[in-house]
């Protein structure tokens, strides 16, 4: 257990860190504003292309695992609609954020560190694979459904009001030309890979420092019931759904079901605060949601881990 704690505790502790400075006046409003699109705009794209890009093309099992978290995701998804619609009588668009706050994780701060930590480079590819349709899948849909609620003009208008953002996204443009570098079988040199790698190594930390700040200025507020019932279907229905599918039904290699299900584990990421936010749908209740369950996360994500060295899929 001393292994799956030197994994884990580290991740936390210099996300507390970054808490508790965000509770001084050492760092200002707005400093984790701008860490994060450090970290989202150059960091993360950078892991990314430079973990696909010198590779194969993923094959039909790669296309496959990818297709079972998603699957696992949506189901999940729909559940949490159909949930907060019949039990907590929220609006459609409420519904959308609901369900958006139970599948979307902080996989680029936390997952990627507890991921390369335990299963390295290898994990890490696996890891950044799925994470490449997070936001590529998740947001179109929630804001179709936030759209739809507020009665806005549908066709290729709304269409193109949705895709916008993916568009720009830079870890979908990463993902890209990650794939069109492999495709083609271009060169990865030595200078390439340097020039990747510096920002790629700081992702982690100052993600998860940046994740901290940010968190110091959420407040638990809204209906504390319906950001419990969110917290229970991201940190347990979720990792549930995908070990189940992964493992027992598709039978993938031992690796690709323990990233998968350590991905499902991540709590609910700041992105859906972000977006409640700018919709002004839901936000109180989904800032409650990303508190409690970063909070929590520590000891499901042990729990998780243990779970999985117990069954030979973590090789500490």
């Amino acid at each position: 257990m001393l292994e799956i704690i030197t994994i884990v505790a580290p991740v936390f502790l210099l996300m507390v860190l970054g808490y508790g400075f965000g509770r001084t006046k050492l760092f200002p409003e707005g400093s984790s504003t701008v860490l994060i699109a450090y970290v989202w705009n150059i960091a993360i794209p950078a892991l990314l292309f430079s973990a696909i890009a010198p590779r194969e093309l993923p094959g039909l099992e790669q296309i496959t695992y990818i297709g079972s978290y998603y699957l696992s995701v949506y189901a999940i998804y729909i559940a949490a609609v159909y949930l907060s619609r019949w039990m907590f009588k929220l609006t459609l668009a409420e519904q959308g954020v609901f369900a958006f706050a139970t599948v979307f994780g902080n996989v680029g701060f936390i997952g990627i560190p507890i991921v390369e930590g335990a299963y390295g480079e290898e994990g890490l590819r696996f890891l950044l694979m799925l994470m490449s349709f997070h936001s590529f899948t998740l947001i179109p849909v929630t804001t179709i459904l936030v759209e739809r609620a507020k009665n806005v003009a549908g066709g290729a208008g709304m269409m193109q009001r949705t895709f916008a953002s993916i568009r720009q996204n830079p870890i979908i443009l990463s993902l890209f030309f990650s794939l069109l570098w492999s495709a083609f079988g271009l060169p990865f040199p030595y200078w390439l890979e340097r020039l990747f790698e510096l920002p790629a190594q700081s992702a982690a930390p100052v993600g998860l420092f940046a994740g901290g700040l940010a968190l110091s200025r959420v407040k638990i507020a809204g209906d504390m019931l319906h950001s419990v019932a969110a917290v229970v279907f991201k940190l347990v229905m979720l990792p549930l759904a995908v070990f189940s599918i992964t493992n027992f039904i598709l039978e993938m290699p031992n690796i690709m079901v323990a990233v998968a299900t350590i991905m499902a584990a991540m709590p609910t990421g700041m992105i859906v605060y972000s977006f409640g936010a700018q919709q002004q749908v839901g936000a109180r209740r989904a800032a409650t949601a990303v508190l409690i369950s970063t909070a929590c996360s520590f000891l499901t994500i042990f729990l998780i881990l243990a779970f999985l060295r117990e069954q030979g899929m973590v090789p500490v």
